[in-house]
């Protein structure tokens, strides 16, 4: 219990959750779990890589002075394991958010066989909106995630977006 909660805490400050397109080549709707964590202690990373699976790699160094950071990859099964073992524990209210949505939703939506009904398809889209659609940085980022009117409004241009602020009322 102990690895989950502290895992939780590091997923909230240094990591990412998400779902991931294995290729450009397929459709929007199919996603699977990812989870990854960044740090320069590779020691933290395989303490929760023995635990749930993944991949540690060494990212390159922009810059020598800087020290060398290595990325923990979960993804698939692994990804969903962690966090529904993590998800309770998360303070991150949009993290939090994201994996409560795909620990709730992910499984029943996908098919083992890769054969998606028409209402999976649905579900799954609906899904990959709601995970992919939580703005993760900015005002509300460590707040009570409600959905309440921030006044702020994300405008997307491309591959850029913006912060716009808005009259709310």
């Amino acid at each position: 219990m102990m690895l989950e909660i502290y895992t939780a805490g590091f997923l909230d400050a240094d990591g990412s959750v998400s779902l991931m397109r294995d290729s450009k080549h397929q459709p929007e709707y199919i996603r699977g779990p990812c989870v990854e964590f960044f740090n320069c202690d590779e020691a933290i990373l395989k303490a929760i890589q023995e635990k749930w699976g993944g991949s540690i790699k060494a990212r390159a160094q922009k810059n020598q002075k800087h020290n060398v950071s290595y990325e923990l990859r979960l993804i698939g099964n692994n990804a969903y394991n962690l966090l529904k073992d993590v998800a309770p524990y998360m303070r991150h209210q949009k993290k939090g958010h994201r994996a409560r949505l795909i620990v709730d939703h992910y499984k029943e939506c996908t098919p083992r066989n890769g054969k998606y009904t028409n209402e999976q398809i649905e579900m799954k889209i609906w899904l990959v909106d709601q995970v992919m659609g939580t703005i993760m940085r900015g005002p509300g980022a460590y707040s009570a995630f409600d959905g309440a009117d921030t006044g702020i409004d994300r405008r997307v241009k491309g591959r850029r977006s913006q912060w716009v602020r808005h009259a709310s009322g």
